[in-house]
């Protein structure tokens, strides 16, 4: 069994231990590991540092009064399991300093804030892993082992913290490349064009040592070359995977691009295991069950067609299946298809948008319609991953082109882009290659700490690689959990229309200005502002054209307000009250773009999340505590598509410095917009408001 899997499982388990035990004599569990903020809730908890960052411990003493008065060791010690623990309670601090003492007060969490650990004092090298694992333990009877009395963030399987070095440097194998023709015969046999048997292989050099790897594939995009990825196969073997990069039948279209992606996964794998690629060196050692594809352009249009066929039953390939296919992420995608065809359905699925793409631009109009006429929105990214009904993720890249996230050509004359503040190619791979890296170890593996980099704010949490003196680089980030069970939707918009009723079926209130809910679809062709136009500059749905029978539905609401303060409210239905239940307030959002509120006050925006509980208490958290907020949109010629992402609350953060609040029976979730509460103005757009944990990916059941 994958143990990183069992971490995630026996803390989803674990999580009702957040409130401290009944009786003095319990070891508690609780989050200890975090950062402090300068605004409430005053300390977030989180489970990935980068090494050159330090780490902090909180405990809210309105939470947990058992510990006030209490002067405690305070251990950072190497991560075990419960059964270690068992074994061996010893108490082994592990930083330069050693074990600290501290007495905890009674007030606020912000007075019971403690630095444990300097930056770049703890260990990060974790071989080909990502991220080596601590616990954190409040030693308070002071008898150097974990007993009765004390508190541990990391006791049920997953550690309290992971400390992590720069995801965008090569892991510790050297790499060896081939490049090569499949055989003629061989690659018919695999419908795989006479002209397209070109393949590019990464592999640890020293694989002979090693087990089974996974397998990564990359298909190129149209016009481009298979052997332009370099930087991701590189990167990618260097940490322990096999890549391969093949030739692809784009010309004719994407769909065409799904078939040889097809073909070339499962002619790979044949030939491997008959010894006929790189003379025999990687047989036995292909994972064909943790399998990821990466597309590029309308080859990232053709990776979502290759899944749909093995949804649809259509492709049924010898040497994998649809169950093996662990994760998509497509490059900068076209959508020539429509949802009838270019459709990840269930699939862990992952999107990269350039927002100075200049190719696949985004546009309202018709630049990438075949015939001139047809307002076919093929150049709209955001159409797959809003089709994606599973785990699905969303990756923003303002001040990028097109070809930048290859490494073909003159990087300068033909990047394909256009737009202010250009950040260049080597930026764009460091931003590539830094979220890569963690977003297959998550999907593939079940890394715990990778989950951070997907789903904190850019502006709090990164790879250490990317610049941070450069104020072009700007990245957002939209995850939704996919899972079956363990999630509770308030509203997606996609039922009950009615503007004063959620999704959930309860009542919603509010005063903003200009309300509007429907289809995230703007409805002519181009971005300029228009009342008449409420979505002006969202894409993630599409209309239905006239060439396909694609109609795209994914709806949200629009509204704004101007220099005063506003509310939108929903309220709780009866029997889901109980956040207590789930780790994460979450939802997505986006500033409007070129609208009148948003120009005037160009930067991130901010409001303020309410919770109100059965008793009329009240906790406020203003989404700029954690680092950022919406962010602003990618000024292109005025402005361009609304970029959309996903902003997870701590529901416990709610309950800090004895708020009152009553998590158990929260009645309403309120936005409060308005000077009073973050940005004096705005338009912003909202959907998918969730409660959500962390359970693993629906693909690692599989993994052993």
């Amino acid at each position: 069994m994958n143990t990183h899997l069992l971490g995630l499982k026996v803390k989803f388990v674990a999580f009702s231990l957040l409130l401290p035990l009944s009786g003095a004599a319990a070891i508690t569990e609780t989050e200890l590991a975090g950062n402090p903020l300068v605004q409430y809730p005053f300390f977030e908890y989180v489970r990935a540092f980068n090494v050159d960052a330090p780490v902090n411990v909180a405990i809210d003493p309105t939470r947990f009064p058992a510990i006030v008065g209490a002067t405690c060791g305070v251990y950072v010690v190497n991560h075990q399991s419960a059964s270690d623990w068992a074994a061996n309670p010893a108490l082994v601090d592990v930083t330069p300093g050693g074990m600290q003492t501290h007495t905890f007060s009674a007030g606020t969490i912000q007075a019971n804030t403690i630095e444990v650990a300097a930056a770049s004092t703890l260990n990060a090298n974790a071989g080909e892993g990502l991220g080596v694992p601590y616990d954190i333990v409040l030693d308070c009877d002071q008898n150097g082992s974990l007993s009765d009395g004390d508190y541990i963030d990391g006791l049920s399987g997953e550690a309290g913290f992971y400390m992590v070095s720069d995801t965008t440097m090569a892991g510790p194998y050297a790499v060896t490349e081939l490049v090569y023709n499949l055989d003629f015969a061989v690659a018919a046999d695999f419908g795989i064009p006479g002209n397209k048997l070109g393949e590019d292989l990464y592999f640890p050099t020293n694989i002979a040592t090693m087990g089974k790897l996974p397998l990564v594939i990359i298909s190129r995009g149209n016009g481009h070359n298979f052997r332009w990825y370099d930087h991701i196969g590189n990167h990618l073997a260097s940490y322990g995977y096999v890549v391969m990069s093949h030739d692809n039948n784009t010309q004719p279209g994407p769909e065409f691009a799904a078939t040889t992606t097809l073909g070339h996964t499962d002619a790979f794998i044949d030939q491997v295991e008959a010894g006929a690629i790189a003379d025999g060196a990687l047989a036995g050692h292909i994972d064909a069950r943790r399998i990821v594809w990466i597309g590029h352009s309308r080859g990232a249009e053709g990776v979502a067609i290759a899944y749909h066929r093995l949804f649809d039953g259509t492709a049924t390939p010898t040497h994998y299946g649809r169950s093996d296919i662990r994760l998509i992420s497509s490059m900068l995608p076209t959508d020539f298809n429509g949802s009838d065809v270019a459709n990840p359905h269930d699939a862990n699925y992952h999107l990269w948008t350039a927002s100075g793409d200049s190719d696949v631009d985004g546009s309202a109009g018709n630049e990438c319609s075949d015939d001139g006429v047809n307002f076919l929105e093929r150049c709209q990214t955001f159409h797959l991953v809003d089709r994606a009904t599973g785990y699905k993720q969303s990756t923003v890249v303002q001040g990028t082109g097109h070809a930048w996230f290859h490494n073909g050509g003159d990087a300068s004359s033909s990047s394909w882009f256009t737009g202010p503040c250009p950040i260049g190619q080597t930026n764009t791979h460091l931003i590539l290659l830094g979220y890569l890296l963690p977003l297959i170890k998550h999907y593939v593996e079940g890394n715990i700490p990778a989950l951070d980099f997907l789903t904190r704010q850019y502006e709090s949490f990164h790879p250490i690689g990317v610049p941070t003196d450069d104020p072009c680089i700007v990245v957002t980030h939209e995850y939704r959990n996919g899972a079956a069970d363990g999630n509770f939707i308030i509203d997606d918009y996609q039922t009950q229309p009615e503007i004063n009723v959620s999704s959930s079926g309860a009542a919603v209130a509010f005063d903003v200005e200009n309300l509007t809910e429907g289809r995230l679809d703007d409805n002519n062709f181009d971005f300029d502002w228009d009342a008449s136009d409420p979505f002006n500059g969202a894409t993630q749905a599409g209309a239905t054209d006239s060439l396909t029978t694609r109609s795209d539905n994914s709806r949200g609401v629009v509204f704004d307000w101007t220099d005063a303060d506003h509310f939108y409210e929903w309220q709780v239905p009866a029997g889901s009250n109980d956040f207590t239940r789930f780790k994460f307030l979450s939802f997505r959002g986006a500033q409007g773009t070129q609208h009148p509120n948003t120009v005037a006050e160009l930067g991130d925006l901010t409001f303020t999340v309410t919770l109100r509980d059965g008793a009329g208490v009240v906790s406020h958290i203003n989404i700029g505590a954690y680092g950022g907020g919406l962010e602003e949109p990618y000024q292109r010629d005025g402005g361009w598509h609304n970029e959309m992402e996903t902003v997870r609350l701590r529901t416990t953060d709610f309950a800090n410095n004895g708020t009152g609040i009553n998590l158990t029976n929260i009645v309403a979730v309120r936005f409060n917009l308005g000077p009073s509460f973050g940005s004096s103005k705005g338009r912003i757009v909202i959907d998918d408001l969730m409660l959500t944990n962390d359970q693993p990916p629906n693909s690692l059941a599989a993994v052993e």
